[in-house]
């Protein structure tokens, strides 16, 4: 009985074949997501002309001065202006979650964006550091500072998206608004500018605290004064109280150790203008320690760590934290505040 041929098995690909297999297919996952936001900003967007020539309809209609006619003509006029007001504000809320939606789609198109970048920067002749290999080997070094430039990158590109853009397109369709109502309606056009006026302004305190985070600290002046800047600039612009007592903290850290201080501090109070609702922030040197308390509103702390409750700003500080050699220690209550300590490094002086 003759023997079969033996079947030819398929050659594997190789590593560095599967590594581009990946990059690409991320690349391409990106583009696409990438396409995906851009077709809903762009439905979005005529649906926000929608809404806005629905708004002039409506203020229009209002600002007519009703005749000497009929009840029931009246009536009929004043039916109308209900059913506009209503379909407006049905619109107006349906664009609030589509606003959301399409910026958790922009998210993921940056996280995406993020992951490529990640892979592009990896070796894959190298790998992942192995289990005996130490976390403060050059390799691993590498690839933490690479994670947390990126993660700092997305921040601010999420938070120029949220803010100042978002201003610039809200202040586009307002002006187009009133080119349209500013004669037939002056006193709502009136009204108008001084929306626009106020919503401008704050874009550009948006655009001032983005320098002011972009901008090498200024540590040369010593540690405790760069905070006590910091928390000056901070407390005149949210109205936030905010105190410093930090007496001795230079003589203790490295230049370099001392800019990661003021990013961390600059963050954590950052994170309490968006996310606490707090009146007072204190930045104290305690010990080994220094704290950044406030008396907000508190989250779960538990729930952050399981991962149910991402936030990019703690994450960027913990980052900042293991690079300088120091730990990270969060505590808080719901309804009690919110207090971060930052145990600093030994011998960095």
């Amino acid at each position: 009985m003759a023997r079969s041929a033996p079947a030819t098995r398929k050659p594997r690909p190789s590593l560095e074949r599967l590594y581009t297999q990946a990059t690409d297919q991320l690349r391409r996952q990106a583009r696409a997501t990438h396409d995906l936001a851009d077709r809903y900003r762009e439905q979005y967007r005529r649906r926000l002309e929608s809404w806005v020539a629905l708004r002039g309809r409506l203020e229009n209609r209002v600002a007519v001065r009703p005749g000497t006619g009929a009840a029931a003509s009246q009536h009929r006029r004043g039916s109308a202006i209900e059913t506009i007001r209503n379909e407006h504000d049905a619109l107006g809320r349906e664009l609030g979650i589509q606003q959301g939606q399409l910026q958790r789609i922009q998210a993921a198109a940056r996280h995406l964006d993020l992951l490529h970048t990640y892979l592009l920067s990896a070796d894959p002749q190298v790998g992942e550091p192995s289990l005996t290999e130490s976390e403060d080997s050059p390799e691993s070094l590498r690839l933490r500072i690479i994670e947390a430039q990126e993660g700092e990158r997305q921040r601010l590109a999420g938070e120029v998206h949220d803010g100042p853009a978002q201003v610039l397109t809200n202040a586009i369709f307002q002006v187009e608004y009133l080119d349209r109502v500013l004669e037939a309606a002056p006193r709502s056009a009136h009204a108008e500018l001084a929306f626009l006026r106020t919503m401008l302004r704050d874009g550009l305190d948006d655009v001032r605290g983005f320098i002011t985070e972009l901008r090498p600290p200024a540590v040369d002046v010593g540690l405790a004064q760069a905070l006590s800047d910091r928390a000056t600039e901070f407390g005149e612009r949210h109205g936030i109280a905010t105190s410093v007592a930090v007496n001795g903290i230079d003589a203790r850290l490295s230049p370099d150790a001392k800019a990661s201080v003021v990013r961390i501090v600059q963050e954590a109070l950052q994170n309490v203008r968006k996310h606490s609702a707090a009146t007072q922030v204190g930045i104290t040197l305690e010990g080994d320690h220094l704290a950044i308390s406030d008396n907000g509103r508190g989250f779960d702390v538990m729930r952050l760590a399981s991962g149910a409750s991402r936030n990019f700003g703690l994450q960027f500080m913990r980052e900042r934290a293991e690079l300088m050699g120091a730990t990270l220690q969060i505590e808080s209550r719901q309804g009690e505040g919110t207090r971060i300590l930052l145990r600093l490094p030994n011998g960095t002086h």
